[in-house]
Formats: structure tokens, sequence, C-alpha cells
């Protein structure tokens, strides 16, 4: 899909609590903003110290344990699923709703979620993530997830 026609998806879908969003990868690049970067603040102290030195935009071989299927993903988000997202201070009731909503899509791999499904994990109300991310700016590129 061309970046024009996705901007226009985005904009004719009216989310309720059960339209699936997602970290829009396309809307860093569209806002001149360099994802890689804001992601090692989302690292632990651990592996911002490490990641500090090291290519954020490198990519590893990951394989699905239920699949058996290999595929790259960038190595810092392989730390933060697998590493840094299961910390106890990775996601607590001080974190603000922007910055849990766009952790928990991290942690998950960026699977499509629901502010319903969001509201069970985060134990926000789904209404007020919905409000949220169905307001006029788009945050942190949290967008409705629309299938090319």
């Amino acid at each position: 899909m061309n970046p024009a026609a996705a901007g226009k998806a985005h904009s004719l879908v009216r989310p309720t609590v059960d339209t699936k969003f997602h970290i829009d990868s396309a809307w860093w690049t569209r806002a001149d903003r360099e994802l890689e970067v804001y992601l090692i603040g989302q690292l632990c102290p651990e592996h911002q110290a490490a990641f500090a030195d090291m290519d954020s935009q490198a990519v590893i071989d990951v394989v699905d344990p239920e699949s058996g299927e290999v595929h790259q993903m960038p190595g810092i988000q392989h730390v933060l699923i697998t590493h840094c997202a299961k910390q106890p201070d990775y996601l607590t009731p001080q974190t603000s709703l922007v910055n849990a909503v766009f952790r928990l899509f991290l942690a998950n791999g960026n699977a499509p979620l629901s502010p319903a499904e969001m509201q069970e994990r985060l134990g926000k109300p789904a209404n007020t993530i919905l409000r949220t991310l169905s307001s006029p700016r788009v945050y942190k590129g949290i967008r409705p997830y629309v299938k090319d």
C-alpha cells in the first residue's frame, strides 16, 4: 500500500474498543523521527548501556517456536521482548497511558491489539485508551491497524 493510501485508509477508520491498533513504523518515517533511537530509551538500564555502543538497526535471526520459521527481527526489539519487558518496572501503575500502550506493543512484538484487549493487560479503561488513541494527535505512531 502506498503511503498516501495508507494515510487515507487510517483516516477513514472510526475506531471502537474492538478496533485493533499497532505501532505504525511508516508513521515514524513520515514524521521524520527515528524509531530505533526512541527504542533505546525503552530498554532497561543494563541494555541501554549495552546498546549505547551498538548498531540499533542491526537485525538478528529469530526462530518462531511454534512454526520453526526463521525470520529477521531488529536486535533491539528482540532484547525488549525477551528481557526488558519482563522486568518488574517495565510497566507499572505509574507508567503514563501512552507509554504503557507503546511498551505493551513493544513487548508483544507489535501484534495488533484492541483497547478492550489492552484494558485486560494494562488495567486501564478501554474507553480511555480508545479516546486517547483515536484523538487527532498520533502518539508514538500508534494507529489503527489496517491490513495491506
